[in-house]
């Protein structure tokens, strides 16, 4: 599991931290019952305030996602395959709906933004 933030964005980092999370959670790449890093532990790894993770898994915990355990810290909890999947669409649809008002910034095309989708899409083959 990877959790990378930008201090430049205008993203709150707290933010950017539980929507990463959520992301690895609901695709399944962490499972149910895993525990996440500990506050300390990814704080330091993000060199970022221990408050800051803890308002991040908060804000997990109250989604239903984790739950903290006495002695295990925060853990991941099992989630209903259709929520999840409903829930990384909706997340799809923002992106691409961010990725059309960014584009017309740009005076790009529908076209000019389906080529680079599709070089990007390549790359990962």
């Amino acid at each position: 599991m990877s959790v990378v933030v930008s201090t430049s964005s205008s993203t709150p980092i707290y933010e950017q931290i539980s929507s990463q999370l959520r992301s690895t959670i609901l695709s399944g790449e962490i499972a149910a019952g895993q525990s996440l890093p500990s506050l300390r532990q990814l704080a330091a790894d993000l060199r970022v305030s221990i408050i800051t993770v803890t308002r991040a898994y908060n804000d997990l915990a109250a989604e239903g996602l984790v739950k903290s355990e006495h002695g295990r810290g925060f853990v991941v909890l099992e989630v209903d395959p259709e929520t999840a999947r409903a829930s990384l669409n909706d997340r799809v649809d923002a992106i691409l709906t961010e990725l059309r008002s960014a584009a017309i910034h740009a005076r790009l095309s529908a076209g000019d933004v389906h080529h680079r989708l599709d070089q990007i899409w390549r790359e990962d083959d």
